[in-house]
């Protein structure tokens, strides 16, 4: 027996109309009071998009639209300068290192808050402080806390947790962070900031988005980024001195 043939729900057209989802382009998403973050939403999520909700949306692309010369930025700058007629090329391969090192901690943060998210009080302590336990034990990362330069607190994260907390409807993931970081001060018997992804990835669970889908709201905002680092490639060139300058500080040794 035939598998059923494959359907898509995202995009239609006649000859005279188009349509994301059951949305009329022209009449509907194009009038004076539509704006991107929330036909984007709407278009990934399928569901409407509360005010509140694009206002968070709009504060975490804004977050994590530029983290300066990060290795997604360096690879962009790169393929740049070796094929400067490939724009799309050079974002491509940036977008390639948002992975679970870099802004796609949120991901790997948010795994941790389902976890606790749906526990009373006293379990979600309990299991903050195991889940704080066997990361220490292993000597891994804990995804979402710490950062090299930001100390005490990561400036971004204090605001987008403010944003979270005045405009989140039921801010359960935003508790569960909070029991995270207590179990994190606790365990090292000192402060550690939250980062801004650890910030995004509360955020991101409290609108409802399944965490298989966060680590994309990254990618869109890091291409708008990306495509920046290209405008001033082309305007002050880097890549060549990054390339020049890596290959003049790392010396040949012959392991022979």
């Amino acid at each position: 027996m035939s598998k059923p043939a494959p359907t898509t729900s995202l995009c239609r057209y006649t000859d005279t109309e188009i349509f994301y989802r059951n949305h009329n382009l022209v009449d509907e998403l194009l009038t004076d009071d539509s704006d991107f973050v929330t036909v984007m939403m709407q278009h990934i999520l399928n569901r409407p998009v509360s005010p509140s909700q694009k206002r968070v949306m709009n504060a975490i692309l804004i977050v994590m639209m530029e983290h300066g010369l990060t290795p997604s930025a360096i690879t962009t700058r790169s393929i740049y300068m070796s094929a400067p007629e490939n724009l799309q090329g050079a974002v491509a391969a940036g977008l390639l290192a948002v992975g679970s090192q870099f802004v796609g901690t949120i991901e790997n943060n948010a795994r941790l808050l389902s976890e606790l998210v749906d526990l009373d009080a006293d379990a979600q302590a309990a299991r903050a402080a195991e889940i704080v336990r066997e990361h220490r034990a292993r000597k891994a990362h804990l995804p979402g806390f710490g950062h090299h330069l930001h100390k005490p607190d990561d400036p971004r994260a204090l605001k987008l947790l403010e944003i979270g907390e005045k405009e989140s409807e039921n801010p359960r993931y935003l508790r569960a962070l909070k029991t995270l970081s207590a179990a994190v001060d606790a365990e090292f018997d000192r402060h550690i900031t939250i980062n801004a992804t650890g910030a995004t990835a509360a955020l991101l669970g409290d609108m409802d988005i399944p965490v298989t889908l966060m680590r994309g709201f990254a990618v869109i905002s890091r291409a708008a980024g990306l495509v920046a680092h290209i405008a001033e490639e082309q305007q002050k060139p880097s890549g060549r001195f990054i390339w020049e300058t890596i290959d003049k500080a790392i010396p040949f040794e012959d392991d022979a």
